[in-house]
């Protein structure tokens, strides 16, 4: 599997857990959308091959 589609599988992912953790709670929902999607876009021009798989990793253990 290539980085990027593995990048876009745990993103996917990360969403996926958070409606079944938060499910009846709208705030928590929104407040976790938002928080995955910032720290997304944030690291989105990221080329490093390290600081990549760092971060795949602790959004991984997130889960």
């Amino acid at each position: 599997m290539g980085q990027a589609a593995k990048v876009l599988q745990l993103f996917k992912t990360l969403h996926r857990t958070r409606q079944q953790v938060f499910k009846n709670d709208t705030r928590a929902l929104e407040a976790a959308r938002i928080k995955i999607n910032e720290e997304f876009k944030s690291n989105k021009s990221e080329t490093s091959h390290k600081k990549i798989e760092e971060n795949w990793s602790l959004g991984k253990n997130s889960l």
